[in-house]
């Protein structure tokens, strides 16, 4: 594959991205597969069907509100459960693309041992993540909460409500400003642990400097294959929602409902890391010389 010069058009960095998605895509389905399917588990819970059901937890969230919050508590415990280990696997989807050239091809069994040996950098990168989004959403929380505890005591419940929906929603805006711009410095350096074996913090600091200058391009890119897997994914969500809506929720169900929505990420996955890598090499040009 040709190098880029550093500063290419958004749409030549989406290119390098296709290229790079096509020439890999056969040789990382085993780990793409594998990394979508740990990230759709949550779709097997029993308690994910209590929330889509009509009679379920969500349509009686007023009548209940203590086992709407379970429910949900026990789905995030699942998330935060699955989520890294698709993120090793897909360290491993990182590992075999840039591996990838006409006449070789990284095996995956290769790419998960090379994924094992940099899970202390994944691992040291993923507690920073961690750390700073409950930093930032922990303070906007916190202010919220100040700010409704502020509310006369003598106002309808009505207006307590409406008024703490609004906090709810200022406060999420007011924290996505810094986490996007994080996002977005830090947004190269699990690319950059998987092809470089860096550690977390060099890492980190090193995805930055790359980024810095090129904030608002590393954004359009970024943002454009996000909007792409989001709204692929998002399709295949909703299918499985009301599949399991329209049933008893059983075993049956979920199962087909997982395997739906780890269909559509096996392709997702690797489109949005070859946008990733297709960008790291766009401001790191050396890397191909």
């Amino acid at each position: 594959m040709r190098q880029p010069e550093v500063g290419q058009a958004i749409g030549a960095v989406l290119d390098d991205a296709v290229g790079i998605f096509k020439a890999a895509i056969a040789s990382v389905l085993v780990l793409a597969f594998a990394s979508a399917l740990v990230r759709s588990l949550p779709y097997l819970y029993t308690s994910l069907s209590e929330v889509l059901s009509t009679t379920g937890v969500l349509a009686n969230a007023g009548a209940d509100p203590d086992r709407l919050l379970a429910v949900l508590g026990n789905l995030l415990i699942g998330v935060v459960v699955t989520w890294p280990v698709s993120i090793f696997l897909s360290l491993g989807v990182i590992i075999q693309m840039d591996h990838e050239t006409p006449v070789a091809t990284c095996r995956w069994q290769t790419a998960l041992g090379l994924a094992w040996q940099r899970l202390p950098s994944l691992a040291g990168c993923l507690v920073v993540y961690a750390s700073v989004l409950v930093a930032i959403f922990g303070s906007a929380l916190l202010a919220g909460g100040l700010l409704v505890s502020g509310l006369p005591l003598d106002m309808p419940a009505s207006q307590v409500m409406v008024v703490a929906g609004l906090a709810g929603m200022t406060v999420s805006l007011v924290a996505a400003v810094p986490t996007t711009v994080l996002f977005v410095y830090w947004c190269l350096a699990l690319p950059l642990v998987a092809t470089e074996n860096l550690a977390a913090v060099p890492a980190l600091r090193r995805s930055w400097r790359l980024v810095n200058g090129h904030w608002w391009r590393v954004l359009a890119v970024v943002s454009v294959a996000g909007f792409i897997v989001f709204a692929l994914e998002s399709l295949a969500s909703i299918a499985g929602m009301l599949l399991v809506a329209a049933t008893d929720g059983g075993i049956g169900v979920r199962v087909a409902a997982v395997l739906l929505n780890a269909s559509v990420a096996t392709v997702t996955t690797p489109l949005f890391l070859a946008a990733l890598l297709a960008m790291l090499k766009d401001l790191s040009p050396k890397r191909g010389a």
